[in-house]
């Protein structure tokens, strides 16, 4: 019993450090993180039996009066969330007890006509790990920050 007491005691002392760095406002979302997590509270004692989409424009407004704007995305990036619903969707319709792989090898082809080309993220995530191998053999003793910084520059530069 002993022992299975230090072992749920370590691995809640674990877990919560663990979520304490990560909320801990040391990266670029930091002061945003504990703004938004103030609001979510102060949703959630408002109005306690509020859905998820009440909740999440609670939170919207209250961040706004904070002077915190949420990202829009692009009429590009729009268009292309837009395209891909779409062709998800017709591929759900001719097939609805389909898997996931197998709806999407069906929107492949509608995908391509949309301009939406799926292989393209893997060449993005190809080229960032090529990238950070360069930056991490040029400067092995940098530090994370840093490395994220000269990542994106040399993703950007590609």
């Amino acid at each position: 019993m002993k022992r299975v007491l230090a072992v749920l005691v370590g691995t809640g002392i674990a877990v919560g450090g663990s979520a304490a760095a990560w909320a801990g406002g040391t990266g670029p979302g930091g002061p945003n993180r504990e703004a938004t997590k103030a609001c979510l509270t102060q949703a959630q004692q408002e109005v306690p039996d509020a859905s998820r989409a009440e909740l999440r424009e609670a939170v919207k407004a209250c961040l706004g009066d904070s002077g915190i704007e949420a990202r829009t995305p692009t009429p590009e990036q729009q268009a292309k969330r837009v395209a891909v619903r779409g062709c998800l969707e017709a591929a759900k319709a001719t097939d609805p007890d389909g898997d996931k792989t197998a709806l999407r090898a069906a929107a492949a082809s509608c995908l391509q006509d949309a301009g939406v080309v799926p292989g393209r993220l893997r060449a993005r995530v190809a080229g960032a790990r090529e990238c950070l191998a360069q930056v991490r053999a040029d400067q092995p003793t940098v530090d994370k920050a840093t490395v994220r910084t000269l990542v994106k520059e040399c993703v950007e530069a590609k």
